[in-house]
Parts: C-alpha cells; structure tokens; sequence
C-alpha cells in the first residue's frame, strides 16, 4: 500500500475508532442515501467496539481489504492496529451523492476543540449492500 493512502487509512480510522456515541447523521437522508450513511455509522461503531473482523467482514469491500493486505498481515490484523486507540472524536455525514453502483459520503470530523475536518469516503454496491472502497480523500481545495 502507498504510503499517502496509508497516511490517510489511518487518519480516517483513528478519527473514527475514537467517536464516543455520537448522534446519527444518518436520520439526516432517505432512500440510498440512507443506506450510504448507515454503512458509514456501522465503520464507526464497529470500530468503537474494536470490531476489525466486522469491519473487514462487512464494511469494507473485498477488494479495499485486499489492498490493506501488507506481508504477513491481513485485513483484520491492519484494522485491529490502526482502530487501537483514539478518543473524544465525532463524525458527521452531510453529504450523499450516488450514481449508479457507486457513491461517495462528505463526512465531517471534529476532535476536542479541533472541527470541521472533511473527508469523503468512497463507496460501492457488493452484496446487496453498500461497502466502502475507500477510507477518505481529503477534498480539493
């Protein structure tokens, strides 16, 4: 795995391991979307309970748990490290948008005193359900 896309695997998972029963935001969409959002609330709550098995198992698409796939380490044993400790972090989706099989989620994170930190996750259809092909990009600026 590159290491930008590792730097920002890790970002994104500590930002999500550490979320303290945030509010749902995805109360916020209908339809798709909904689901969208649903699958980005089941990431976080699976990594508040340390859950990487779930994670890997449910959440990710198979081809994103391939690529987290690194020597003798395997998707599960990737998640359990970068979900291992973080606290007081909360994430927001505020946005949907799908075409297609494919989607993305505006998310919004804040930790402590620092807001407002976006990320956009990817997503696609596999299984009847959405799963995410990425763990955020930071947005174009």
């Amino acid at each position: 795995m590159r290491r930008s896309s590792r730097l920002l695997l890790l970002l994104l998972v500590v930002v999500i391991a550490g979320c303290q029963q945030a509010k749902t935001s995805s109360s916020n969409f209908k339809g798709a979307e909904k689901d969208v959002a649903n699958t980005v609330e089941q990431l976080q709550e699976d990594a508040q309970k340390r859950k990487p098995e779930q994670i890997c198992s449910d959440v990710l698409s198979r081809g994103l748990a391939d690529r987290l796939k690194s020597g003798k380490s395997d998707c599960v044993d990737e998640m359990d490290k970068l979900i291992g400790d973080a606290d007081d972090y909360e994430l927001e989706v505020t946005d949907v948008a799908i075409t297609g099989t494919t989607a993305t989620a505006r998310v919004k994170a804040r930790r402590g005193k620092r807001k407002n930190a976006l990320t956009t996750l990817s997503l696609s259809r596999e299984d009847g359900k959405w799963r995410l092909t990425s763990l955020g990009a930071e947005p174009a600026r």
